[in-house]
């Protein structure tokens, strides 16, 4: 997301904290009622497209890249074993068929990788009972089938982690131009109806549609609310920092503050069923605070 896209979400949510403050005011107007729940929903997109699109996409290719080490390890060990049966017995045929050295299966892509533990592991059912001798086991042989199948499950998940960001940083612009239109053409107008009679609502909410630009592009706070028992994301929270700057976590979990002074702040969460988490934190110039908030259920 850009500090642009950044700095008008943070507009779009404090002007959805004015509008849920006077909620008794407009509630029963049902255009207006119809829009704001539009206008939630599209913060909501937003909120659930930044997941998506900064999620880390690192610990995904690692996670592919240990399950590669185990099966290149796994395969490596039964080859050889079958390879030192099959010279015992003198089946050439079965020996060249599953003498990988270790640089074969390192250099192999990962397309080829399972097919040569394959041809390893159907070797070792074929000849199960014969190896029992050579100290393979029946569990070594399964063992050896599930890193194959871990490994094919895990092939693509790299390259659909950068194509669900990708997917991401093309849809925020629609969802913008979608809330800014409910904005200008719809909100914007209606609260005409509440001036004379709620001049508070109407200041606030105009004073909180002004876009406030950021004076950094480092990210001062990410925060994670999570259940304390099951360590599931918690939606929906209602965070205030600082007294001032107002929240409401993604589906994930996750909300987010471009600026911060440098130093001691603190936040808190509110959700009904839950207690009202407090926690204190401190910003460093130029760095992001990442913080998980465990909420204890009432």
């Amino acid at each position: 997301m850009t500090k642009d896209q950044e700095d008008i979400l943070n507009m779009y949510e404090a002007v959805d904290d004015v509008l849920q403050t006077h909620n008794a005011v407009w509630n029963t107007n049902v255009p207006f009622s119809d829009t704001v729940a539009d206008f939630e929903a599209n913060i909501d997109t937003i909120g659930n497209l930044r997941d998506q699109q900064e999620e880390d996409t690192t610990g995904v290719t690692q996670d592919k890249n240990n399950k590669r080490l185990l099966l290149e390890s796994k395969t490596y060990t039964m080859g050889s074993i079958i390879v030192f049966y099959a010279s015992v017995t003198n089946n050439r045929k079965l020996l060249e068929k599953v003498n990988y050295t270790r640089s074969k299966l390192e250099n192999a892509r990962d397309n080829e990788l399972p097919a040569f533990s394959k041809h390893v592991h159907q070797a070792a059912v074929d000849n199960a009972a014969a190896l029992v001798a050579y100290g393979v086991t029946p569990l070594m042989i399964a063992d050896l089938g599930t890193a194959i199948d871990n490994f094919v499950k895990d092939i693509g998940k790299p390259r659909e982690a950068v194509s669900d960001t990708s997917a991401a940083t093309e849809q925020l612009p629609g969802v913008y131009s979608n809330n800014d239109l409910l904005l200008a053409e719809r909100l914007d107008k209606g609260m005409e109806l509440f001036k004379a009679a709620n001049p508070d609502f109407y200041t606030q909410y105009f004073n909180a549609r002004i876009i406030v630009n950021s004076p950094t592009l480092t990210r001062a706070l990410d925060v994670k609310f999570v259940d304390d028992i099951t360590g599931n994301p918690i939606a929906h929270v209602k965070v205030n920092v600082d007294g001032t700057i107002n929240r409401r976590s993604s589906l994930k979990g996750n909300i987010r503050v471009q600026s911060l002074s440098e130093g001691a702040h603190s936040l808190t969460g509110k959700l009904p069923g839950y207690v009202d988490a407090l926690q204190n934190f401190n910003v460093i110039s130029g760095e992001t605070t990442k913080i998980v908030v465990r909420m204890v259920k009432v």
